[in-house]
């Protein structure tokens, strides 16, 4: 019986069939991770995947790297001596591209122009075409497997958000302390490797920043705490976003609250299968912008996520893609006022034909912590 890595090339090379291309070259490591089963950066060394329409696929591996856990039982393996330039190491692979036969090959957006154009120069007969969307399409549509594995991953991330609000944020720990906490409790809750983006751990107006790293701030009484976080479980990434308040919560920051959460339930409530992606943006944006600050939510909606925090496909209003069953992505908007405060909600969701699952389960409740006690 196949396994899911040959299913997935399998499904590829119909892909190939369709758009009329003989070979995909993929370099990506994550895209290449998602077809044979192994993640690593190879840095500047060469690590390639080619699928042709038909037949064993084939990798490209520089002689340094170990390939234990190759889950394709009939893929093909050129080694490369670190010596050999691009050139050579095209030059000997098991199935050669034809030198002599007009080729249409397709390669992905990441492939660096240092790899790629000796290797174009040695095919003058060949076109090469930019396909990374047959590969982000097919990424994007996850199986009923990986869903599995998102929920997994969401549910650990659950767990270390209870513990990060109740046990960690009421000691008063400056940003930076309280995310390396919050590296334990993962740990703890069984996360196999850890954050899968660097942790947001706001106060106050830090919050107005959307990316903020944390810093040595500590927090204040009536403080907003902004805490974008996340883990990877099983080669799948997590995220989600909640925003609580340090002792107490201003009129104004419980009034963003609100809006912050009715737009988040206003996008879960828009995903709807063949409708366009920018429905969900502009349902989660008109609750904001109708109370005058639609200026204040400055980023787009949300983001397709899965092996990788930030895959290809996005939430916002310019992405007219029709949402399809299986497709996974943040909902969070947020409301960022400079130097002042920040709020900002956010879930995954999983679309389904005829409704949609949230899979982050935190409370979204505004919570006011307790302030830290002193001697």
């Amino acid at each position: 019986m196949p396994s899911e890595h040959q299913k997935r090339l399998k499904t590829l090379q119909a892909y190939l069939i369709e758009k009329n291309l003989d070979t995909m070259i993929i370099s990506d490591p994550a895209a290449i991770a998602y077809y044979i089963g192994v993640k690593f950066d190879p840095m500047e060394r060469l690590w390639l995947l080619l699928v042709p329409q038909e037949g064993p696929s084939q990798v490209i591996a520089n002689e340094l790297f170990v390939l234990d856990d190759l889950q394709v039982d009939d893929l093909s393996i050129t080694w490369v001596k670190d010596t050999h330039t691009i050139s050579q190491a095209f030059q000997s692979l098991v199935y050669p591209l034809d030198q002599e036969k007009h080729l249409q090959v397709g390669i992905d957006k990441n492939w660096r122009a240092g790899q790629f154009l000796p290797i174009a120069a040695d095919y003058p007969n060949a076109t090469f075409t930019l396909a990374s969307d047959i590969v982000d399409q097919q990424r994007a549509i996850k199986t009923i497997e990986e869903q599995k594995a998102m929920r997994l991953a969401s549910e650990i991330n659950d767990r270390a958000m209870g513990r990060l609000i109740q046990e960690v944020l009421p000691l008063g720990l400056s940003e930076l302390e309280a995310v390396d906490r919050l590296k334990t409790i993962y740990a703890q809750e069984g996360a196999d490797s850890g954050f899968s983006f660097d942790p947001i751990i706001a106060y106050g107006g830090n919050g107005a920043d959307p990316h903020h790293e944390p810093d040595h701030s500590k927090p204040l009484p009536g403080d907003a705490i902004v805490i974008d976080i996340g883990c990877q479980h099983q080669g799948y990434c997590s995220d989600m976003t909640r925003t609580v308040y340090y002792g107490e919560v201003s009129d104004l920051d419980r009034k963003l609250y609100n809006l912050a959460k009715q737009a988040n339930q206003a996008g879960i409530e828009a995903v709807i299968c063949g409708q366009p992606l920018s429905s969900v943006d502009q349902a989660s944006r008109n609750v904001i912008a109708k109370q005058g600050y639609d200026e204040n939510f400055t980023h787009r909606t949300g983001h397709f996520i899965g092996q990788e925090t930030h895959e290809a496909g996005d939430v916002s209003a310019s992405n007219h893609t029709p949402i399809q069953a299986g497709n996974i992505f943040s909902i969070e908007p947020g409301i960022y006022l400079s130097g002042q405060t920040a709020v900002r909600i956010e879930d995954l969701v999983i679309a389904h034909e005829d409704s949609v699952e949230v899979i982050n389960h935190y409370s979204k409740d505004l919570t006011v912590i307790p302030l830290a006690k002193t001697e």
